[in-house]
């Protein structure tokens, strides 16, 4: 769950990473998932877990989300991808794609992200992320819960 303040002060690869994100033990209740729904809270969740991650997560940040959804989908098309899933944070203007990739081990992950990293590149100058990232620690590799489904 998002806090007003810091939580923890990460040093890593000579640069130093704040996280305002505090680890709640114990499942998510329905209560917790209806106030992130209505934007009171933000919880996220970590991407990997005991060296495995189960979802790689682009995040795209514009108002042309559509045009980049849509160059995902022949992207993924391309890659044989067919499990994914997009949503949508209207607040934010954020588009997050979330792919299913059920328990890959964190180094395969990584070489996976670079290749399409790599072809995204290739035919989007625009900014996005791709998570899990390398250049961030394990720990810090989050992401925020999504609110509305495309």
């Amino acid at each position: 769950m998002q806090s007003r303040s810091i939580v923890e002060k990460i040093v890593f690869n000579n640069r130093t990473l704040y996280s305002k994100f505090e680890k709640q033990k114990g499942e998510l209740t329905p209560f917790l998932l209806k106030q992130h729904s209505n934007n009171e809270i933000n919880l996220a969740l970590p991407l990997i877990e005991k060296e495995m991650v189960n979802y790689f997560v682009i995040e795209y940040v514009q108002e042309d989300w559509k045009n980049f959804y849509a160059l995902l989908q022949h992207l993924f098309k391309s890659l044989n991808i067919q499990e994914y899933t997009a949503y949508k944070n209207e607040k934010k203007e954020l588009l997050q794609v979330f792919i299913s990739k059920k328990s890959t081990p964190l180094d395969l992950a990584y070489k996976e992200i670079e290749d399409i990293k790599h072809l995204l590149s290739l035919k989007s100058k625009k900014s996005y992320k791709i998570f899990p990232n390398l250049n961030l620690p394990k720990n810090y590799n989050i992401i925020s819960l999504p609110t509305q489904k495309i």
